[in-house]
């Protein structure tokens, strides 16, 4: 994990854009381990239909693109309020000073207040990159305050598939093994979709989400089709079907940006379970993963509880060994937790308000809904 630290830099011009289209920038993002679709130009215009707009700044040298963030911004009724997910980003080539990092980082961080103040966010939510970790005193020189709001992934579960097919298959679980088996034994096949299948896949989402007494996220049907088109049209999505005679069970929406594919979303009918229609479709897209060169197949989110517990070498409790986690971890793959997010909110009286009612656990549950409309944290299937 890089960790960065307060550095000046000379010589960085930045510029801003708010447009839906930015192929450069989405080019950097794919060139660096910390670049994540939800940086991206795609990511913008699949949310634009949930009345989210992008703020971009971009940092270059000499004409090459070094660091940069995306905020995605909303009107609420509170306000406009503003989402940097898995940003700032920041070039971070082998061989790279640590100190270049640092700088690019506090310099990011300047222009994402200046940035959340001259557009007049009312509050604004920071999570870095995955791999990217930045120091609370960083942060705090920055006015941002640890998020005790809204409810951000924070862990996840990553599969190697840059490895033999053969090292892939060895990771499974023998029970999921012997699911697999079943699954083709009793009449389960894998169809790829399309955009015409975006209203059956939504369904199965739903489906899934009613049985979790949660909501699908995205909640519509046409906002599920805005990120297809969106990534479809870069060759950045992938839509797969578990069908038995025919008939559509369970599906998976699959990302695929910068050398990492993301099971977004999946869906299941609750049919047929006993012809595994979930490890026929699960198991399908690790093995597309590692065909299509992808370094790593990431799960998404995962129960941050749950990883610590594997971190720690502490055994699963029965609920643990329950649900989408311990279905997952059948394929071997491994928990990362991800770095914390934090808050910058404009206003001082509110900041200070901020902090005295977050510091009481009962207050801090109470407020919880002031900024409870941020894309995608993971809710849903």
């Amino acid at each position: 994990m890089v960790t960065v630290k307060p550095f000046q830099t000379a010589g960085t011009v930045a510029r801003f854009s708010a447009e839906l289209e930015d192929p450069q920038w989405d080019a950097f993002l794919e060139s660096t381990p910390l670049g994540h679709f939800q940086q991206s130009a795609l990511w913008a215009r699949a949310k634009q239909i949930e009345g989210w707009r992008p703020i971009r700044v971009i940092f270059t040298e000499t004409n090459r693109i070094v660091g940069g963030f995306q905020i995605l911004t909303k009107d609420t009724r509170f306000g406009p309020i503003g989402y940097v997910s898995k940003g700032p980003v920041v070039l971070h080539a082998a061989g790279a000073a640590d100190a270049d990092v640092a700088g690019l980082m506090d310099m990011a961080l300047d222009a994402v207040v200046s940035t959340a103040k001259n557009h007049r966010l009312r509050a604004l939510v920071l999570q870095p990159p995955d791999a990217l970790a930045i120091p609370a005193p960083l942060l705090h020189r920055h006015r941002f305050l640890s998020n005790h709001l809204i409810t951000v992934i924070s862990a996840t579960l990553v599969m190697d598939t840059a490895c033999p097919m053969d090292d892939i298959i060895s990771r499974i679980r023998k029970t999921a093994k012997i699911e697999l088996r079943q699954s083709q034994k009793r009449g389960i096949t894998i169809r790829d979709g399309h955009e015409r299948d975006i209203p059956v896949f939504f369904r199965l989402m739903r489906a899934t989400c009613e049985r979790q007494h949660t909501v699908p996220s995205p909640s519509t049907e046409a906002a599920l089709l805005a990120t297809w088109r969106a990534f479809h049209a870069a060759g950045r999505i992938r839509l797969s079907f578990a069908e038995y005679q025919g008939t559509p069970i369970a599906g998976a929406l699959c990302l695929s940006f910068g050398g990492r594919l993301t099971l977004w979303k999946k869906g299941w009918s609750g049919q047929h379970r006993d012809r595994h229609p979930n490890q026929a479709v699960m198991f399908d897209a690790i093995q597309w993963a590692h065909h299509h060169r992808h370094k790593l197949f990431d799960c998404a989110a995962m129960h941050p509880r749950t990883a610590l517990a594997l971190l720690n070498g502490q055994p699963l409790s029965e609920n643990q060994k329950k649900g989408r986690d311990f279905f997952l971890l059948g394929y071997g793959g491994k928990p990362v937790l991800l770095p914390d997010s934090s808050l910058f909110i404009q206003n001082p009286a509110l900041r200070s308000l901020y902090k005295t009612a977050t510091a009481i656990p009962l207050a801090r549950k109470f407020t919880k809904s002031i900024l409870a409309s941020l894309p995608d944290r993971g809710q849903g299937a």
